[in-house]
């Protein structure tokens, strides 16, 4: 079996993400720390929030693995088509946690080595947002 390091920290899920989301202007954009989550489940987990909400849905999650930081981020096509770009995104927010990274218009990964960080990380990608659509 798989080691896992965390102990059954309590995963949150899709619905409880999508509870939390701010308000910008007429999107929601869920920026949240995940707990022992891997890059894969971060990507997953934007797919299943992107499914649900539909359109005007902006997701950055964190999630901090052997002393690294994983960012991921997703668009829903209709912000795509306002502008935003997950890789853009990314690299306005992965220099918050010392690290780099970037992808495609509507779903973006980068990487970080300052854990600490993640929390003025999760601010700076909420203000992009805003400022982009002007909420």
């Amino acid at each position: 079996a798989a080691q896992r390091k965390t102990v059954d920290a309590p995963k949150v899920s899709p619905d409880d993400l999508l509870a939390t989301a701010a308000t910008v202007g007429e999107a929601s954009v869920i920026t949240h720390a995940m707990e022992g989550s891997t890059p894969d489940e971060l990507r997953q987990l934007i797919d299943v929030l992107r499914r649900k909400a539909g359109t005007k849905l902006a997701v950055l999650l964190a999630t901090v693995a052997d002393g690294k930081v994983h960012l991921a981020a997703g668009l829903t096509p209709d912000l795509i088509a306002q502008g935003l770009h997950a890789g853009q995104w990314l690299k306005e927010v992965a220099p918050v946690v010392g690290g780099g990274g970037g992808g495609r218009p509507d779903l973006a990964q980068a990487g970080g080595k300052h854990p600490e960080h993640v929390p003025s990380a999760l601010e700076r990608a909420l203000e992009f947002i805003k400022n982009k659509l002007g909420g």
